[in-house]
């Protein structure tokens, strides 16, 4: 695989997880905790396509990391604000995000 490619296969993997936790909260009663979740999994994929490019930019790493984290913040509670919810579970679904872009990583990096 090449390097680029882990921002792709996180915004896969978090597209997949989104479905599976709308279908899973909506058979649950928790439609809203699973779109939610969902919302927050499918911005937070996004965050690494905004670092690399940042990177290649070479754009400031103190004023990117304001940045990206002022826009998160406001996506989250936008979604939370359209879908009527906490935004709570879109905070969760981005940090998860986060965890599955990780993982990404590590597994890409044991592969090396």
């Amino acid at each position: 695989m090449k390097a680029g490619s882990i921002q792709q296969e996180t915004l896969v993997t978090s597209l997949i997880l989104a479905g599976a936790l709308f279908v899973g909260a909506g058979l649950a009663g928790q439609l809203l905790l699973g779109a939610g979740l969902g919302v927050g999994l499918v911005v937070g994929s996004l965050n690494g396509f905004i670092i690399k490019a940042a990177l290649d930019r070479r754009a400031p790493m103190l004023v990117t990391s304001f940045l990206r984290l002022s826009v998160f913040t406001l996506l989250g509670l936008i979604a939370a604000r359209i879908m009527g919810g906490s935004i709570w579970p879109v905070v969760a679904g981005i940090a998860a995000a986060q965890l599955v872009m990780v993982g990404i990583g590590v597994r890409q990096g044991m592969r090396a």
